[in-house]
């Protein structure tokens, strides 16, 4: 007995074999397992003739009749050999036992009509929106710090102009005692342009002098105040400099362009970088881009995308994207992967994709129709040819050769190879071939 919700052997409850007819009702009960799944009701009818044959199955949460219809008791072994003949086994028919079955993922899946969409298939990659990602470089050479808050980390969220940190540019001079001379220097400059001063305004006062050689004397101590001003600002902002300090005079501030997330870090506080180094990368992880690449051949047939499906690796679950998802559609074939681009807007509520995942992608190319499909997980290529392993009977499989239509949405049309109505093995497949190859079936205690 297998339970179809999970397709697991039934671990306990009682099973009832129960005859019906004109001389009454027999019933046959099994409580329990004997192993799992495997339930061994005993039954001696005690009269001959037909009867009707039920099975019954009581287990917690699961109440099931089946209904077997008519058989015939025949009074003796050698009777019932005599009455039934012997038919052959169907050639081609896999035996996959339920004890194979039960301990590995294996599920079926009925053959049935689906909505399907034609589509064309495409790889995918998905990326950040143009406007939805910059990659910071340093304005200036010289030496990264922090600013008031610490320094950005890999994944911190990050609002539009706050501080990432500060860049102390890099001096000319060699040391500090080239510095510390420059200050000497414009500190003799300004005392002999205070001197150079006072003695021309004591001329003028005499009327020795005129009054512009005053007015170029109060420029020349202007000069050199400035002068001395830039010196001591030089060496400050060195010595900030030589001690990583952050913020400040003379530091050039780095801000976040944009909210996002911080998802490259090329440089670290206390480093130095030239003009143009790459520092930090901030992304708009809420809304990405999925950029499809369309085949060549199939660009032909590509009308006006009515929407995709992608599903990324490792992905269970193809996510579906409306017509008005569209971004974009190329133009221009790529010479190097003869591929057409299409742009697809993706929502990403909870940074769900990652920035450059490959998909498989669909592109809708056409209005729904209805068509016998199967689930995709159902075909196998077995050596170029789409098979698939149907369920004849509940340890017997065939392989059937399957031609596909479009496939849309975990579906594949099937143009020929089954009917509506039959089991496909959906989960398990492999292990059905692999059974089917080996030709043998293992021993596991299993009988009828």
């Amino acid at each position: 007995m297998t339970k179809l919700e999970g397709f697991a052997a039934l671990a306990e409850g009682r099973v009832s074999v129960v005859l019906r007819g004109d001389s009454g009702e027999e019933r046959f009960d099994s409580q329990g397992p004997s192993v799992p799944g495997i339930f061994r009701p005993v039954v001696k009818p005690a009269a001959t003739g037909r009867r009707r044959l039920l099975v019954e199955i009581r287990a917690p949460g699961l109440s099931a009749d089946h209904d077997l219809g008519d058989v015939t008791v025949f009074e003796s072994a050698a009777a019932a050999r005599a009455g039934i003949p012997e038919e052959p086994e169907a050639p081609g028919r896999i035996p996959f036992l339920k004890e194979q079955q039960w301990p590995i993922e294996f599920a079926t899946a009925l053959v049935s009509e689906h909505a399907l969409r034609p589509t064309l298939r495409a790889t995918g990659e998905v990326r950040a929106r143009s406007d939805g990602e910059v990659l910071v470089r340093a304005p200036a050479a010289g030496r990264v710090a922090t600013s008031g808050r610490a320094f950005p980390r890999l994944g911190e969220q990050v609002s539009v102009d706050d501080p990432l940190g500060v860049i102390a540019p890099r001096l000319e001079a060699a040391d500090v005692a080239s510095l510390e001379l420059a200050i000497t220097r414009a500190d003799l400059e300004l005392r002999f342009a205070e001197r150079e001063r006072e003695r021309l305004e004591k001329l003028r006062a005499e009327g020795a002098v005129p009054e512009r050689r005053v007015e170029e004397a109060v420029r020349a101590t202007e000069d050199a105040q400035a002068s001395l001003s830039a010196a001591r600002r030089r060496l400050e902002q060195f010595r900030r400099v030589q001690r990583t300090a952050g913020g400040g005079e003379g530091t050039v501030a780095l801000r976040a362009p944009l909210s996002g997330t911080v998802t490259e870090l090329h440089v670290a506080p206390g480093a130095f970088v030239e003009v143009g180094a790459p520092l930090f990368r901030v992304t708009d992880l809420t809304q990405l881009w999925l950029e499809a690449r369309v085949a060549e051949i199939d660009v032909g047939r590509l009308g006006t995308p009515r929407g995709a499906s992608f599903l990324v690796e490792g992905g269970e679950e193809a996510i579906e994207l409306p017509a008005d998802a569209l971004v974009t559609r190329g133009q221009v074939i790529d010479p190097l992967t003869r591929t057409l681009p299409l742009v697809f807007t993706v929502d990403n509520a909870g940074a769900r994709w990652a920035v450059g995942a490959f998909a498989r992608v669909l592109i809708v190319n056409g209005e729904e129709r209805r068509a016998l499909a199967v689930p995709e997980s159902s075909v196998v290529d077995d050596s170029g040819v789409s098979v698939v392993f149907v369920q004849v009977e509940g340890e017997s499989f065939e392989r059937r050769v399957v031609r596909l239509g479009v496939r849309d949405r975990g579906h594949a049309e099937v143009l020929s190879g089954v009917r509506t109505g039959e089991h496909v093995v959906t989960r398990g497949a492999w292990s059905v071939k692999l059974a089917a190859s080996s030709g043998s079936i293992p021993a596991h205690g299993h009988s009828h």
